[in-house]
């Protein structure tokens, strides 16, 4: 019995060798294939996470920007001021709004995947709330803050939108 089954593994060894000509090569193409989809994923990937951690600061920074010039009065539109820096730190304002003594600012920034074009971060900056008298500090009170101090410094109030 031994004898038979070896005398049929010879013959189908023969008639395999013919059939398997070239399918290393078509499993080594699929493999690579494989790996250059996986790595282009990956590096997509890492890109938008990458920008949307550049839109946060962007949105900051903006937010921050305008609030500290609506505070000390040093422009009439905080809002021009903060396109400006978001444009010097590479992104784009889709909105700014102020709100009494606030600014809040939605940011764009590029990505380069093809699908995703852009991603946005919201930012809201002001001056803080005042402890002890439970109001605001108001940025046009002759120059003083309700709270205390002459020039009181703004503080920012972030409130990230995911």
């Amino acid at each position: 019995m031994v004898s038979t089954v070896r005398a049929v593994l010879r013959r189908m060894r023969g008639w395999l060798d013919v059939r398997d000509e070239g399918s290393a090569a078509m499993a080594g193409v699929a493999l690579v294939c494989a790996a250059a989809l996986l790595l282009s994923l990956i590096a997509a990937g890492g890109n938008i996470v990458l920008r949307r951690g550049q839109a946060r600061t962007v949105a900051d920074l903006a937010a921050v920007g305008a609030a500290q010039a609506l505070w000390y009065g040093e422009t009439e539109t905080p809002c021009v001021l903060a396109g400006h820096i978001a444009s010097a730190n590479g992104g784009a304002i889709e909105t700014c709004m102020v709100d009494g003594d606030d600014v809040q600012v939605r940011a764009r920034v590029a990505t380069q995947v093809p699908f995703v074009r852009h991603v946005t971060a919201q930012a809201r900056a002001g001056p803080r709330p005042c402890a002890a008298a439970g109001g605001v500090q108001h940025a046009r009170a002759a120059g003083r803050s309700v709270c205390a101090g002459a020039f009181p410094r703004p503080a920012r109030v972030m409130q990230p939108v995911f």
